[in-house]
């Protein structure tokens, strides 16, 4: 998990920051464009939530940096009170976190190629990240033959055209 902005620019429903989600079995990627940082303890709630209802099965552990959205009384009791494992990184080694963090940095470089690409102005990131997440998550990575959608879910993923 790891929060990604902020931004330069607000998008069009004033969002200025990302969080981001990755199963670590599937590389399943969640984004959520959040307006505040403070937004992160109710989105990572909701993603619980849904997550534990969809997979039948609980979350056992959330790893992160030591931004201050993640290291707070009120983001230490969720996980305490839910018995999720909260690791966290050693100060200034992202690299601890790599499969987010990596992920952060080409997700804003797919938002920048979509919304050039698009015509689109910069307002438009949170969309254009929307995008580019369910298009990476219904295609293969490196040396798996599933898609992230198909080994998070047991699906394979439609991509009917009409």
């Amino acid at each position: 998990m790891d929060l990604c902005g902020p931004f330069p620019k607000a998008s069009i429903h004033g969002h200025g920051y990302f969080l981001t989600i990755i199963d670590y079995y599937s590389r399943r990627v969640f984004a959520y464009p959040l307006k505040t940082k403070s937004d992160v303890l109710n989105t990572s709630s909701r993603f619980q939530k849904r997550d534990e209802r969809f997979l039948d099965r609980k979350i056992k552990c959330i790893r992160t940096d030591n931004g201050l959205e993640f290291i707070n009384e009120q983001f230490y009791n969720f996980c305490d009170e839910l018995g999720i494992k909260h690791e966290r990184t050693n100060t200034y080694t992202p690299q601890q976190n790599g499969v987010s963090e990596r992920f952060n940095y080409t997700a804003v470089d797919g938002i920048n190629v979509l919304l050039k690409d698009s015509g689109l102005g910069q307002d438009f990131w949170s969309e254009a990240l929307l995008h580019f997440v369910y298009t990476w998550n219904r295609i293969c990575h490196s040396n798996q033959s599933k898609t992230p959608f198909e080994l998070y879910g047991g699906k394979r993923p439609s991509i009917k055209t009409s």
